[in-house]
C-alpha cells in the first residue's frame, strides 16, 4: 500500500515543547508523523506515559492507520472526527502540550481512483473525505449551489478572474439544466470541450473539493478554539499547501500574539530543504508556522 509520506517531520519534532506528554494530530491520515515523533521519542525516554490523539474524518483512512502504527498502539488514539471539534476532544482528553495540522491532501485521495478526487480516473464524482457523515457529494454541490456562490469560491480558491470565474458558472449552471455531471470524466470531458487544460482542471476540482468538504471553515473554527485547548508552554505547530489556508492561519496566529497571551515561534514561514522536495514532490508547497501559548 501506497503510504504518505510526512512532510517537515525532522523540523517539527525538534520545535515541539519539552517534556510533552499529551500530544494532538488533528489530520491523523496514515499516523506518518505521529509515528515519527514516538520513534525519534523513545530512543531518548521511557514513552509508557506518552499519547497522541489523532483526529480524522476518513474512516477508511482511520483503518489503515491503525494497522500502519500498530507499533505505538498504546501510544496513539484515533478519534473518527473533525479536528474542528477540538473544544470537545480536550474536554475528554484534558489541555494539551502541543497541537498539530497538516492541511495537505493525503496522497491516497488521489491514487485512489473511486472517490472522485483525481482528475485521471473516471469515477462517480464524490469528493468526500467523510462518506459516512457528509451528506454532500460533488456531484450535488455542483448540480444544487447556488450560482453567485460557484463564482465566489472559483474566485477565491481558485484565483479565477471574476470574468473566467462568472463564465464558467455559467457554463456550469447551463449543463446542468440539460443533464447532471455524475462522473469525474463527464466533468473533465465537458471542461475539456470549453479549452481549460489540465493544470486548470485540476485546480477546479481542488475548489469542489474545498467546498464539498467545508475545508477552510473546518480550519477556522480550530483557529478560534484551540487557544483554550493548550497548556501554558505548549505548541500550535500548523502546515498549509494552500496561499488561502496560510493566510487564514497568519493571520489569526498574529493577532493572538498581538493579545500578549502567545508569541510566534517563527516570523518566517518554514519550508522543506530542496532535498526533502526532491524525495517528495508534495513537500513543495508546504509552509510550515508555529505558536506558543505563554
Amino acid at each position: 500500500m501506497l503510504r504518505h509520506i510526512p512532510v517537515l517531520a525532522q523540523e517539527i519534532y525538534d520545535l515541539l515543547p519539552p517534556n510533552r506528554q499529551l500530544g494532538f494530530d488533528g489530520t491523523f491520515g496514515h499516523g506518518g508523523h505521529a509515528e515519527f515523533f514516538l520513534s525519534q521519542e523513545e530512543q531518548k525516554r521511557p514513552i509508557e506515559t506518552l499519547k497522541i490523539i489523532g483526529t480524522d474524518i476518513d474512516q477508511q483512512m482511520i483503518q489503515k492507520a491503525i494497522e500502519l502504527t500498530k507499533t505505538y498502539a498504546h501510544q496513539i488514539k484515533i478519534l473518527h472526527t473533525s479536528y474542528a471539534k477540538i473544544k470537545d476532544i480536550s474536554k475528554e482528553n484534558g489541555l494539551f502540550d502541543y497541537e498539530f495540522l497538516d492541511l495537505g491532501v493525503n496522497l491516497e485521495h488521489f491514487k485512489d481512483g473511486s472517490r472522485g478526487f483525481s482528475i485521471k480516473t473516471d469515477a462517480p464524482l464524490d469528493m468526500r473525505f467523510d462518506q459516512e457523515k457528509n451528506p454532500t457529494t460533488a456531484k450535488d454541490w455542483l448540480q444544487k449551489t447556488k450560482p453567485e456562490t460557484i463564482e465566489q469560491a472559483l474566485q477565491i480558491y481558485g484565483d479565477f478572474s471574476p470574468k473566467t470565474a462568472e463564465w464558467l458558472t455559467k457554463l456550469l449552471c447551463e449543463q446542468r439544466k440539460k443533464s447532471e455531471f455524475s462522473t469525474t470524466f463527464q466533468l473533465k470531458d465537458f471542461l475539456t470541450s470549453h479549452h481549460f487544460n489540465q493544470k486548470k482542471i485540476a485546480v477546479i476540482f481542488q475548489v469542489i473539493r474545498i467546498m464539498v468538504n467545508r475545508e477552510l471553515e473546518q480550519l477556522e473554527q480550530f483557529l478560534e478554539d484551540f487557544p483554550q485547548t493548550l497548556k501554558k508552554g505548549g505548541r500550535c505547530l500548523i502546515i498549509t499547501y494552500h496561499s488561502i489556508e496560510d493566510r487564514i492561519t497568519k493571520n489569526a496566529f498574529k493577532t493572538l500574539a498581538e493579545s500578549g497571551d502567545f508569541q510566534l515561534i517563527n516570523k518566517k514561514v518554514i519550508v522543506p530543504h530542496y532535498t526533502e522536495v526532491q524525495r517528495n514532490k508534495a513537500a513543495r508547497s508546504a509552509k510550515l508556522r508555529i505558536i506558543e501559548k505563554k
